[in-house]
């Protein structure tokens, strides 16, 4: 099936297994998850969610340009992990959304956003209780297609 838009509690299960592990459910909640201009996706095959993000309308200014989205929450079945699903779902989202991008990306999955596409920006700064972390963009071009 792919790329899929999908409700906040189809995200929730495996951001709680991949961002927020031994800690309680509600820590998965973000501010923002029910506004109306945020939306959730989901990589879905053969009726199993394999990998999730969250994208809001929260624009910041990057280099001088205002970049209008940021992802949140991004995650993958751990028991899929190193098979190119997140980088599907990546791809996917880049097309689906059709502009530029930003997100806080845990210092572990800078590689996996630079090989996607995404620059980091900056300093690496820390959120308390989930570790070092860094601003990242994914500039959308007429060659980034």
């Amino acid at each position: 099936m792919g790329l899929k838009q999908v409700s906040l509690q189809d995200v929730i299960p495996l951001r709680h297994i991949v961002l927020r592990p031994g800690k309680g459910i509600e820590t998965c909640y973000f501010e923002g998850d029910e506004s109306s201009t945020t939306r959730h996706f989901a990589w879905i095959e053969r009726e199993h969610v394999q990998s999730v993000a969250t994208v809001m309308l929260s624009s910041r200014e990057i280099e001088g340009v205002s970049v209008p989205y940021q992802l949140r929450g991004m995650a993958t079945d751990p028991d899929l992990a190193g098979r190119g699903i997140g980088s599907h779902f990546l791809q996917a989202l880049h097309e689906e959304l059709d502009s530029s991008w930003w997100c806080n990306a845990r210092e572990v999955a800078v590689r996996f956003y630079e090989r996607n596409g995404l620059e980091r920006i900056g300093e690496p700064f820390d959120i308390p209780g989930i570790g070092p972390h860094y601003v990242m963009v994914y500039k959308k071009t007429a060659g980034s297609e």
